[in-house]
C-alpha cells in the first residue's frame, strides 16, 4: 500500500469533514460543496492507492491488513456519497464520515511494503476477504440507520422536538436504509464465511473450526440471521432491531479488530500451517 497516497487521502477526509461540520451540526439540508469536493477528492486518492497495489500485485491487494482498512475505508466514503446523494441526509456524515476517517487513519499507520510480509494469496481468499468486507461495509449502514432512528423516535416522543428533529430523516427513510442495507451485508456476510470454509478447508491443516474469529463470525452471522428472518417476517421492528443491529454492529467489529489479535490462523499476523 502507498503510504503517501493514503496519507494524501486522510488529509482531505479531514478537511471534508471539517468543512462539513457546520452543515451538519446546523441541521442544514445539504453539505457545502467545497466539503463535497474535498470529500471526494479523499474518496479518489483511497481508490487511488488500491488501484496502485492492485496494478503492481496483478489482483485485487485486499489478503493484507492495511489494504482490508483502506478498502473498507473506501466503502464507507462511497456509501455515505451514494446515501447522501439519493437521500440529502446531512447528519448522515456525523456517523459515517468519522469511520471513513479512522479506517484510513489505521491503514495508513499500519502501511508497509506491497505484497510484504502478512499478505496472503489465493482466488478463494481474495473472494472471501471482499465479500467480508462489503459486508461489513453494509452493516455499518444497518448500524447507522438504527443510530438515526432511535434518535428520531426519541425526538417524536419529546414533547419539545430539538433541531435535531428537522436534521434527521423520516422513519420512514431510517427503516427503508435499514432493510436495504441488511439484506445486503447479510448476503455478503453468507458469501464470505461460505468462501472462507471453502479456503480454509483446502488450505489449513488441524482443528481450523474451533478458530476463534471463526466461531467469532459466526456468532455475528447468526445474530444477522435472526434479525434479518424477524424483520422480513415482521416479528421484530422498529426500536427492539435498531438496538440489536447496533448490538450485532459491536460483535462484528470485536470479531473484525478485537478477536483477529487471538487467533493464530486468521489474524492480521497470521502464521498459517498449510498441507500444501
Amino acid at each position: 500500500m502507498h503510504p503517501d497516497i493514503l496519507w494524501a487521502a486522510l488529509a482531505f477526509y479531514g478537511l471534508g469533514i471539517a468543512l462539513a461540520m457546520p452543515s451538519m451540526a446546523h441541521g442544514r439540508p445539504a453539505l457545502n460543496s467545497s466539503a463535497l469536493a474535498a470529500l471526494g477528492l479523499g474518496l479518489a486518492l483511497n481508490s487511488a492507492a488500491l488501484v496502485w497495489d492492485a496494478l503492481y500485485l496483478h489482483r485485487l491487494p485486499l489478503t493484507n491488513v492495511e489494504a482490508a482498512l483502506s478498502f473498507l475505508a473506501f466503502c464507507v466514503a462511497a456509501a455515505f456519497f451514494l446515501i447522501y446523494l439519493r437521500y440529502r441526509i446531512t447528519w448522515l456524515g456525523i456517523l459515517v464520515l468519522p469511520f471513513a476517517f479512522v479506517l484510513t487513519l489505521a491503514a495508513a499507520i499500519t502501511a508497509g511494503p506491497v505484497g510484504g510480509p502478512g499478505a496472503l494469496r489465493g482466488l478463494w481468499l481474495t473472494i472471501h476477504v471482499l465479500a467480508m468486507l462489503l459486508g461489513y461495509t453494509g452493516l455499518f449502514l444497518t448500524f447507522v440507520a438504527a443510530v438515526m432512528y432511535l434518535a428520531q423516535s426519541g425526538e417524536l416522543k419529546s414533547k419539545r422536538p430539538r433541531a435535531l428533529y428537522f436534521s434527521l430523516p423520516p422513519l420512514e427513510v431510517c427503516d427503508r436504509l435499514y432493510d436495504q442495507s441488511l439484506i445486503f451485508g447479510l448476503i455478503c456476510l453468507t458469501t464470505g464465511i461460505l468462501t472462507g470454509f471453502l479456503w480454509a478447508s483446502r488450505d489449513w491443516s488441524g482443528f481450523w473450526e474451533a478458530d476463534p474469529k471463526i466461531l467469532a463470525s459466526v456468532f455475528t452471522w447468526i445474530v444477522y440471521l435472526i434479525l434479518g428472518s424477524t424483520r422480513i417476517r415482521g416479528h421484530w421492528g422498529g426500536r427492539r432491531s435498531a438496538y440489536i443491529a447496533i448490538f450485532g454492529f459491536a460483535a462484528m467489529m470485536i470479531t473484525f479488530l478485537g478477536v483477529s489479535f487471538l487467533s493464530s490462523q486468521h489474524g492480521y499476523f497470521p502464521t498459517i500451517s498449510r498441507t500444501r
